[in-house]
């Protein structure tokens, strides 16, 4: 055997016991609520600025310590999955939350709120520990269906976090905000505790470093791994690229509406994100590879609709609708042909695997602002198109009869 992976003899680690769907939906549950510690800053960001005095510039670095803070987690703490009890890594960084979000609350300045705030990001990379567990808790014929519950679960605490959290920043201030996610990891961490989460079986022996080491052999080795990460970083990309250019669009278009109506249209996201669970049904159904490929196809078709969003609410609506099933199926099923590879790798495979989409995500916010700035909303519109036909390209190169050729 390899030095590079010792896997763990155990008989549970070969039959791990299998979740109920009741199990799967409560993970689904607490991943959404962990994964608003990270969003929760960017609609308060302005109540921030003025509480502590700064500049805009500065301000937005408590929002961009909690993204940095989630990509880290996402690289140096998902591997440890493989090695140690994912549910102690779970309950652990549960709790580390509650503690670093009772620090933002009582921020006395902006550095130290940065520094909170970073913390928090890195420890609530939980609801990507929980995707692992829903995989290797369901049987082969339903793991799609399971993965796409809990990201569904991920993406609508995404979505509705931010209307949550700018409701109760304008009722009673930050530090209020701050002070309810720590509030609130209690109950999920004694869900989490009592109600969940079975303990955790190691499947490799590897040092922390080797495990890290690792890391590039399993991408470089494994052309599905490599795919997923690609394909679905640009989807991602195509994703960020439109929200974070939705305000200016709605203040700047036709109809100059305010913030509200960006909130609003979280909603009207979060109900095209529960298209991840149909998503991970499909790929159970269907294979991986049908579903990512019509994944494509409508984040693609979605950028044409919007085409048209300066011009027509309508069209506007119909194209988040269609942008987020799109994208959102095919985080699951990308994600789903990702685990296949080895099932003792799951912590290490969902690590390159996050890495590399929210990697996606901040060049899509990168170059669509570039363009937003330059070209106005059609600029955004074409990066979206062109993003969408790369993706199409990696994938049909992948398919498996070019990939012999």
């Amino acid at each position: 055997m390899s030095s590079q992976s010792q896997p763990i003899p155990s008989a549970s680690a070969e039959t791990p016991a299998m979740a109920s769907r009741g199990k799967i939906v409560m993970m689904a549950v607490i991943a959404g609520a962990v994964i608003t510690n990270v969003y929760c800053t960017q609609p308060i960001l302005p109540l921030i600025q003025a509480g502590l005095a700064i500049d805009l510039a500065t301000v937005d670095l408590v929002a961009g310590a909690a993204l940095l803070g989630f990509a880290t987690g996402l690289a140096l703490l998902l591997p440890l999955g493989d090695r140690f009890d994912r549910r102690k890594l779970v309950l652990g960084q549960i709790a580390v939350a509650c503690g670093f979000g009772v620090a933002a609350a009582v921020s006395p300045g902006i550095w130290s709120l940065v520094a909170a705030s970073f913390g928090l990001g890195v420890v609530s990379c939980v609801p990507q520990q929980l995707v692992p567990f829903a995989a290797v808790m369901s049987l082969p014929a339903e793991r799609g269906r399971s993965v796409g519950t809990v990201v569904s679960g991920i993406m609508v605490g995404i979505m509705l976090g931010r209307t949550i959290s700018g409701a109760v920043g304008a009722a009673y201030g930050w530090r209020a905000v701050y002070g309810l996610e720590a509030a609130f990891m209690v109950p999920v961490w004694i869900a989490a505790a009592l109600l969940l989460l079975p303990r955790g079986v190691q499947s490799t022996d590897l040092s922390y470093g080797r495990l890290l080491a690792s890391l590039w052999p399993l991408a470089r080795d494994h052309r599905p791994i490599r795919e997923s990460m690609m394909v679905q970083a640009l989807l991602w990309a195509c994703f960020n690229a439109f929200w974070v250019n939705l305000a200016t669009l709605l203040a700047n278009g036709p109809w100059h509406l305010g913030s509200a109506w960006a909130g609003g249209f979280g909603i009207i996201g979060a109900a095209g994100a529960l298209a991840a669970s149909f998503g991970g049904r499909a790929a159970d159904r269907l294979g991986s590879r049908s579903v990512i490929g019509a994944s494509i196809g409508i984040v693609t078709l979605a950028y044409v609709l919007l085409a048209g969003a300066d011009t027509s609410l309508a069209l506007l609506v119909i194209g988040v609708i269609v942008l987020d099933i799109g994208v959102q199926s095919g985080l699951v099923s990308n994600q789903t042909c990702a685990f296949a590879v080895d099932p003792k790798a799951q912590g290490r495979i969902n690590s390159l695997y996050m890495t590399a989409t929210f990697s996606g995500g901040a060049l899509g916010v990168v170059a669509s602002g570039w363009l937003m700035t330059r070209f106005g909303w059609q600029g955004v519109v074409a990066l979206g198109i062109v993003l969408g036909l790369a993706a199409a390209a990696i994938h049909w190169l992948g398919t498996p009869s070019r990939s012999k050729a």
